[in-house]
């Protein structure tokens, strides 16, 4: 396939006013991505509804590629600051043509970026966004309607009702729950919903951390990045869990009630084991990404519950149960996709299911994530200068990674190149966690010195 040159694993995203998200490109992507819905019925009128985080450069982004949808004819319903899953079900529930999110998710505030949505509130495949790539290059492009054939703006009234009742009502066994919980919202996209979903659990005793967004503190030293700094408020007031969410809410790390960190890969089998338990896991099947823990896989075959992998990023997952006909997906980062809900990571549909599992089982967070034992990982970031020069191309990489691999006692090693940053990840996993250590630190110090020592 042909590389794609602004597209990277969730949309495009980089540093805000700067190539490809500057204003004038952020027009040419609202132009691109129009026209190419516009492919599938021209004489209709497209109609698109966009949402952004609280970052200081996305009402900008948001105001340049709505310029671009109208100038090329759709018309846009502007939802203002809303989570990432929320443009998902505002999509599907409105019947819109598309959908963006303007948001680096879990990204410092500098960085931002341009997710897209099909009608189905699913994010677009990579031939897809190839197809969008050439539309943004093509210096023949279309010529710009004029008159009533521009399209128009309007800002949404309410547009969480639909997914704050239909999340509500799913969970509506969860209304006479007494369970005490923390939250941290990464004082991003999630705080007012939040707030609003959780209301509706009046027994439920809420407390709400990093919900004052300034538009340069969103996931600074919070969220699900940062969910030590949540551990001491739930022991503080004795809660049963705490859930950290990112800067748009797509993504979910968890606290169990005695401080301790359960990871997306915990939750996941949290999760495949309760759905299973009850008769709703399709296929007795999860699917979860490359990056997820060999030990989550065991423990889960124990159970009669098999794994799919894909490439990392969700909408890998979102292609996987479509291709397969699942019905749970997740990363180990903490995208949770429960498809009977939300076609999309929602990291407040991952809490609520956590809280329906403990209110039904009576058992603890802790418990339930102890009978997941998974090996060692260690990861590691190098950061790369210049181009992403393919793996197999590295002199020596492929050998090296191979040789640290056959010491890793069965466990696992995987370098890839981040598809968000200029880094190459370095990821290796294996019951003994000197030896997994020691491959990561060999691979990663091998590709420093081959990047120039740095």
């Amino acid at each position: 396939m042909v590389k794609k040159q602004i597209f990277g694993t969730d949309g495009i995203r980089t540093t805000a006013n700067v190539y490809p998200l500057t204003p004038e490109s952020a027009v040419k992507v609202g132009k691109a991505v129009t026209r190419w819905f516009q492919k599938k019925d021209p004489a209709k009128r497209i109609v698109a509804a966009i949402g952004t985080d609280t970052r200081i450069s996305s009402e900008m982004l948001s105001a340049a590629v709505s310029a671009g949808i109208m100038s090329a004819g759709g018309n846009v319903t502007d939802l203002k600051v809303v989570s990432t899953p929320l443009v998902s079900d505002f999509v599907r529930t409105n019947k819109c043509d598309f959908g963006i999110v303007i948001s680096a998710s879990h990204n410092p505030f500098e960085d931002n970026g341009i997710k897209i949505f099909n009608s189905k509130g699913e994010k677009l495949n990579d031939s897809q966004e190839l197809e969008i790539e050439a539309l943004f290059f093509d210096e023949n492009t279309a010529e710009n309607p004029v008159g009533d054939k521009i399209g128009t703006a309007k800002i949404a009234e309410n547009p969480e009702f639909d997914y704050v009742s239909r999340i509500v009502r799913a969970f509506e066994a969860l209304k006479d729950s007494e369970i005490k919980i923390c939250i941290d919202c990464a004082n991003g996209a999630t705080a007012k919903i939040a707030k609003k979903i959780f209301s509706a659990f009046p027994k439920m005793e809420k407390f709400f951390f990093f919900t004052e967004a300034n538009g340069v503190n969103i996931n600074d030293n919070c969220g699900a990045l940062h969910p030590e700094n949540l551990a001491p408020k739930i022991l503080e007031h004795k809660c049963f869990a705490g859930f950290a969410y990112d800067g748009d809410g797509d993504r979910l790390i968890t606290i169990d009630e005695l401080g301790r960190v359960v990871d997306g890969d915990k939750i996941i089998g949290i999760i495949a084991k309760y759905l299973n338990k009850n008769g709703r896991l399709a296929k007795n099947t999860a699917a979860v990404t490359v990056m997820s823990n060999a030990g989550l896989e065991k423990h889960l075959k124990n159970c009669g519950i098999n794994l799919e992998r894909t490439d990392v990023g969700d909408r890998y997952l979102v292609e996987r149960i479509n291709e397969k006909g699942l019905c749970l997906a997740g990363e180990n980062s903490g995208h949770l996709i429960i498809k009977e809900i939300n076609p999309t990571g929602d990291g407040i549909v991952a809490s609520l299911m956590i809280l329906k599992i403990l209110a039904e089982s009576g058992r603890k967070l802790s418990v339930l994530a102890d009978e997941i034992e998974l090996f060692p990982q260690i990861q590691a970031k190098v950061k790369i200068k210049g181009e992403k020069i393919p793996i197999e191309e590295i002199p020596g990489l492929c050998e090296l990674i191979k040789s640290q691999e056959a010491l890793l006692d069965g466990g696992r090693m995987l370098v890839r190149y981040s598809g968000t940053e200029p880094v190459m990840r370095v990821m290796a996993e294996g019951p003994d966690s000197v030896k997994v250590q020691n491959a990561v630190d060999k691979v990663a110090d091998f590709v420093k010195e081959f990047n120039g020592g740095k």
